[in-house]
């Protein structure tokens, strides 16, 4: 849980009373908080425009591993881990894409690691990429659509807009027709 000062406060999932851990890196509110498939890392997304990866030790202790800091212009809204624990997918309010390696503390191009495949990824959260283009109204700007997650079967595609629709899609979905 993440308070409007950016403190995130860590709870116990089987007892909401016991507070596992306290993190006060963020300077504001954060958005979006995921945990890596392997449970190795926390990766939260903050207003202050910065990456956060949290270490998880095996006893459940939290340490900060790196941030992602002065690369993005705008609040982070999205995050998606791959499969093996190894890339992060970040989009921002101003329609940036980045991806991170998290095992190298490294921002990397998309093209190098070859990280548009969308069978890398473990969730698929980030509205901005070629299998999900079609979820956006014909004439709508980016702010039309403001959260996007597929099915684990990865048939179906949800897209929640400002309209106050949840429209379904079949997956991927390239062209609103």
């Amino acid at each position: 849980m993440s308070n409007n000062h950016g403190d995130i406060f860590v709870f116990d999932y089987s007892d909401f009373s016991v507070r596992i851990a306290t993190l006060l890196h963020p300077r504001e509110w954060c958005e979006v908080m995921k945990y890596s498939p392997d449970g190795k890392f926390l990766a939260v997304g903050a207003h202050d425009d910065t990456v956060y990866i949290y270490a998880v030790s095996p006893k459940g202790d939290y340490s900060l591993h790196i941030k992602f800091e002065y690369i993005h212009s705008s609040a982070i809204t999205a995050m998606d881990w791959t499969l093996d624990s190894v890339h992060l997918r970040v989009i921002d309010q101003a329609y940036c894409k980045q991806f991170y390696d998290v095992q190298t503390c490294e921002q990397v191009d998309d093209e190098v690691c070859n990280l548009t495949d969308h069978t890398l990824w473990a969730t698929m959260t980030c509205k901005l990429g070629w299998e999900v283009s079609g979820v956006f109204p014909i004439g709508a700007d980016g702010t039309d659509v403001n959260s996007v997650d597929i099915n684990r079967n990865r048939t179906l595609i949800a897209a929640a807009d400002d309209f106050g629709a949840l429209n379904v899609y079949r997956f991927p979905c390239v062209k609103n027709t």
